[in-house]
């Protein structure tokens, strides 16, 4: 009786692991959706950015100078956060993976 137990036991935990897996995966695939819709914003800026920029002048230019770093300031944590979200939930991902093996 108590191996049957510990079978259901067992069962019980790995199935909640994987749907924990299945909750990371969702996750990653939302954090790489959210990459490709700020990859797909940064280009379309840097596209409007080399064909109107060049022609201003004075102090437009000059506002608009500290507005782009800025915003290639934010570009760069916004990389920065996305490459950490992505590594923490493999990071997850792998330890529960762990966790079935060791129930099975």
């Amino acid at each position: 009786m108590s191996s049957l137990l510990e079978f259901i036991e067992k069962e019980v935990k790995r199935r909640i692991y994987e749907t924990m897996i299945d909750c990371f995966q969702f996750d990653q695939g939302q954090v790489e959706e959210a990459i490709e819709e700020s990859h797909h914003g940064s280009h379309s800026f840097y596209r409007a950015n080399d064909e109107y920029v060049p022609y201003w002048r004075g102090e437009s230019r000059e506002t608009y100078e500290l507005v782009y770093g800025d915003l290639r300031q934010i570009e760069a944590h916004i990389d920065v956060t996305e490459d950490d979200l992505l590594y923490e939930i493999s990071r997850e991902i792998a330890r529960i993976e762990r966790k079935i093996e060791v129930l099975q």
